[in-house]
């Protein structure tokens, strides 16, 4: 096992790859970690502090308004496609949530990060613009709202449970001057606003699912654009576009299938 000093030499002295892989040792030490907890978040901080002092530029372009839309999606699409989520979460100040994790209550799922790649497709296949109001159901730490605020002009919102990764999003909506807010709840009996596209990357399964699918579709939006299930024998959803990996898209509306 790879000693605790030299993870931390690298926090402090890799680059983004090698961050990435210190999380994951700190994430695969946690559980067992006991007395060593206070050391490891130590390290954890360490790398949060590497990420913001790598991207501090890009940042501030970002929240003065200088970098955003077309021209920021070009650079966070600048990496290989292997790194390019790393480079985003560190970039948004989010690459970094906190160790400690509950476990999942029956049918709600543990914290796992949408894809970038899927995240814009879903943009591209709604059309969504500026002015267009967008609904992460279950945001984490605030990925998808915020790309969706910063590269199209959106107003973002997510809704998200866990305390500790609604504060580390909505701690970068502040320091990025995104329009994107979030809101501290329990999807499973918040209430959702009107949304034009709803987003939910794997919140919830079950019977659980079909009860915040019957709830959002009261107040439809134009699309719902959902992983790992295939909602298409919904009678009111039509698939859009063509599913990438585990993303779906689905129009909306009681009428659409006329």
């Amino acid at each position: 096992m790879i000693e605790l000093e030299t993870l931390r030499d690298l926090a402090r002295r890799g680059d983004g790859a090698d961050r990435a892989f210190v999380d994951g040792a700190l994430r695969m030490r946690w559980p067992k970690a006991g007395a060593a907890r206070g050391a490891l978040e130590d390290v954890h901080a360490e790398l949060a502090a590497a990420a913001a002092r790598a991207h501090a530029d890009l940042r501030a372009r970002i929240a003065s308004g200088a970098l955003r839309g077309a021209a920021l999606r070009a650079c966070f699409e600048a990496p290989p496609p292997a790194e390019r989520d790393h480079f985003v979460e560190e970039v948004l100040g989010i690459a970094y949530p906190p160790l400690a994790e509950p476990a999942p209550e029956r049918e709600l799922v543990t914290y796992c990060p949408s894809g970038y790649d899927e995240i814009v497709h879903a943009f591209d296949v709604t059309g969504l613009g500026a002015g267009d109001r967008f609904l992460d159901v279950g945001a984490g730490a605030g990925k998808s709202v915020l790309l969706a605020a910063l590269l199209c002009g959106a107003r973002g919102e997510g809704i998200e449970r866990d305390e500790p990764v609604y504060r580390m999003a909505a701690g970068a909506a502040d320091a990025l001057a995104a329009d994107a807010r979030f809101v501290l709840a329990d999807a499973r009996d918040a209430a959702f606003p009107e949304a034009d596209v709803v987003f939910m990357y794997i919140p919830f399964t079950g019977a659980t699912l079909a009860a915040a699918l019957a709830r959002l579709l009261a107040r439809p939006p134009r699309f719902l654009c959902a992983s790992a299930v295939d909602l298409a024998c919904h009678p009111t959803l039509v698939p859009a576009g063509e599913a990438r990996s585990w993303l779906h898209v689905y129009a909306c509306g009681s009428t659409m299938r006329a």
